[in-house]
C-alpha cells in the first residue's frame, strides 16, 4: 500500500473545484453546439495550453454539462497528483504508483447509482455527446472512458481506454485495436504495450470462442487518476491488482467500488456516469471515420459491437471527454514512459538509464532516452534493449544531461555528436501503418532507425567535456525562484 498524503479531492467534481480554485478552469456560459463547434473550441484552446473548459449550456442539453482539457498541463496534472509541477516530479509520482498499489474498497452503493435506467429505458440520446471532429462518423462517447471487463481466465478486472461510437439508442461500438474478424486468434499478452498483460480484446475474443457475450461497463465522468490508469499500459501485479489499485496508489487512498445491476463487474462508485452492457459475439460493425492521436482519420469495418443494457448516473452528471489528434487531454508520453522506464533497464541489464520520452506529436513511434553513459558500448545496447521491447519508428540515445523536451536540444545532440556511418542503426523490422480518411492502409514491411546521439568519446583518451549551460540541479534551483524574482 502506497504511504502517499492522500490527494485534496474524491471525484471528478472534486478536481474540478480544485481547478477552479487556481485558475485552471474556465465555465463556458455562451451556447455551444455538440456538432463539431465544441471539439473546435476544445482544440483551439489546447493548442494553446488554455484552461481547463467547463461547457454549461449545450445546445439541446440543459442542465448537462461536459468538462474537456483538464489533463493536459503540468499544473493540472501537479493539482491531479498532489505533487509539483514538474515533469521529473510527476514522473517519479507515476513510477511509485506502478509499483505499489492500494488495494480497492468495495462499498454497498454510491453516487453513480442515483438515478438508474434500465432496459427499454435506455436511450444514449440523453447524454450529451460530441461529434468531435466535424468529419466523424458518428458521435464518441467513449474518448475518456474507462472500458471495464473481466478475464475469463484469472478473474482480473481490466479497465481499458478505447474509443466508443454511438450507433443507436442502445448500441455502441468499442474499438480495442483495430478490426478484428469473427473466429480471431486473441492477441499475445507481449503484444500489447510490452507488458505482458491480457487486455479487453484478448477478453472477449477468448469469450466469443465459447460463444459467450462479454459483460462490459463504459464509465464515464472519472476522477482523473482512474483515467490516467485507464490510459496506460498497467500490467496486473501478483495479486490481480490493475488499473484500479494504482490510481489508488496515486490517490493516497483506495478507490470505491460498486457493482454493476446487471453483472458482476465492479466500476467507481463516484463516478459520473456508468453503461452497462455486453460485447455481443459475432457480431462487427463499423467504427468511424474519426479523428485520432495520428493527426489523421482513420475509419475500422469490423469492430466489436456492444449492446447496453442499463445507464445508471449521478444526479445532474458532468460528462468529460476529449478531441483526439497529434495533441490531447491526456498525458500519454509521461505515461508510456513511466511503463517503459523499469522495461529498458530490466531488458538491458543498466540501472544508468535515468528517463524516457515520448515527444507528442511522435506518438509512441518516436522515442527518446536519456543515459547516463559510462563506456561505448552503452547506447547500442540501451537501442537493442528499446527494440526488443517494441517496434519503434525512431529511438534516439542522449546523455543524461540533455533536456528531452526541448528539440533544440537534441537535435544538436544530434549534429554534433551523430556520426552517420558509425553511429546510426536499423531497428526492427515493422509494418508501416498508412493512415487516412478511410481504412488504415499498410505498406510492405520495412524497418526502423536508431540514432546514438551520446557524445562519442570512444574516439578519445580524455574524458567527455561538459556542456556550457548550467546544470539541471542549477536550473531547478532557479526554477523554484523564479515568481520570487519577479518573472513569470
Amino acid at each position: 500500500m502506497t504511504t502517499r498524503e492522500r490527494v485534496p479531492y474524491d471525484d471528478l467534481r472534486g478536481y474540478l473545484k480544485l481547478l477552479e480554485e487556481n485558475g485552471l478552469l474556465k465555465r463556458i456560459t455562451a451556447e455551444v453546439d455538440l456538432e463539431g463547434e465544441l471539439g473546435a473550441i476544445a482544440y483551439r484552446s489546447l493548442v494553446r495550453e488554455g484552461p481547463g473548459l467547463f461547457f454549461e449550456n449545450i445546445k439541446d442539453y440543459p442542465g448537462m454539462p461536459l468538462v474537456a482539457n483538464i489533463m493536459y498541463t503540468e499544473p493540472q496534472l501537479a493539482l491531479a497528483l498532489n505533487g509539483d509541477p514538474d515533469w521529473a516530479n510527476l514522473r517519479d509520482i507515476i513510477h511509485e504508483g506502478m509499483q505499489n498499489r492500494t488495494a480497492t474498497n468495495v462499498v454497498p452503493t454510491g453516487p453513480v447509482k442515483d438515478v438508474k435506467i434500465m432496459g427499454e429505458d435506455v436511450d444514449l440520446d440523453l447524454l450529451p455527446t460530441p461529434r468531435w471532429h466535424e468529419e466523424d462518423g458518428g458521435r464518441y462517447i467513449g474518448t475518456t472512458a474507462g472500458f471495464v471487463t473481466r478475464d475469463p481466465q484469472t478473474g482480473n478486472l481490466n479497465m481499458g481506454q478505447y474509443r466508443s461510437m454511438i450507433i443507436d439508442k442502445n448500441t455502441t461500438t468499442v474499438e480495442i485495436m483495430g478490426d478484428w474478424a469473427v473466429g480471431a486468434t486473441p492477441p499475445a499478452a507481449s503484444n500489447y504495450g510490452g507488458v505482458g498483460d491480457r487486455n479487453g480484446a484478448t477478453h472477449v475474443l477468448e469469450n466469443e470462442a465459447k460463444g459467450l457475450p462479454t459483460p462490459c461497463a463504459i464509465v464515464l465522468g472519472m476522477d482523473p487518476l482512474l483515467t490516467l490508469s485507464c490510459g496506460t499500459a498497467v500490467p496486473h501485479d501478483e495479486n490481480g491488482h490493475g488499473e484500479y489499485e494504482a490510481a489508488g496508489s496515486w490517490a493516497g487512498r483506495p478507490v470505491d467500488l460498486v457493482k454493476c445491476e446487471t453483472s458482476d463487474l465492479m466500476v467507481p462508485a463516484n463516478a459520473e456516469i456508468v453503461l452497462e452492457g455486453e460485447v455481443v459475439p459475432y457480431e462487427r460493425v463499423n467504427d468511424g471515420p474519426h479523428g485520432e492521436s495520428t493527426g489523421f482519420y482513420n475509419q475500422y469495418t469490423s469492430t466489436f459491437m456492444v449492446k447496453i443494457k442499463a445507464i445508471t448516473h449521478r444526479k445532474d452528471p458532468i460528462s468529460f471527454g476529449l478531441i483526439c489528434g497529434r495533441i490531447e487531454d491526456y498525458p500519454r508520453p509521461l505515461m508510456r514512459s513511466n511503463t517503459l522506464l523499469d522495461v529498458l533497464i530490466a531488458k538491458s541489464g543498466l540501472t544508468n538509464i535515468k528517463e524516457v520520452f515520448f515527444p507528442d506529436a511522435g506518438r509512441s513511434g518516436f522515442l527518446i532516452i536519456r543515459a547516463q553513459i559510462t563506456s561505448p558500448e552503452q547506447p547500442k545496447q540501451i537501442i537493442d534493449a528499446a527494440y526488443e521491447h517494441m517496434r519503434y519508428r525512431w529511438v534516439i540515445v542522449v546523455d543524461e544531461d540533455c533536456n528531452v523536451r526541448d528539440w533544440n536540444d537534441v537535435l544538436w545532440r544530434i549534429v554534433s555528436s551523430v556520426v552517420p556511418d558509425r553511429d546510426m542503426y536499423r531497428g526492427r523490422e515493422y509494418v508501416f501503418r498508412v493512415p487516412g480518411p478511410g481504412a488504415v492502409e499498410f505498406i510492405p514491411p520495412t524497418y526502423g532507425m536508431a540514432f546514438d546521439a551520446t557524445y562519442p568519446f570512444k574516439e578519445y583518451e580524455h574524458p567527455r567535456p561538459g556542456v556550457a549551460q548550467p546544470s539541471m540541479k542549477m536550473m531547478e534551483h532557479v526554477a523554484g525562484r523564479w515568481k520570487e524574482l519577479g518573472l513569470s
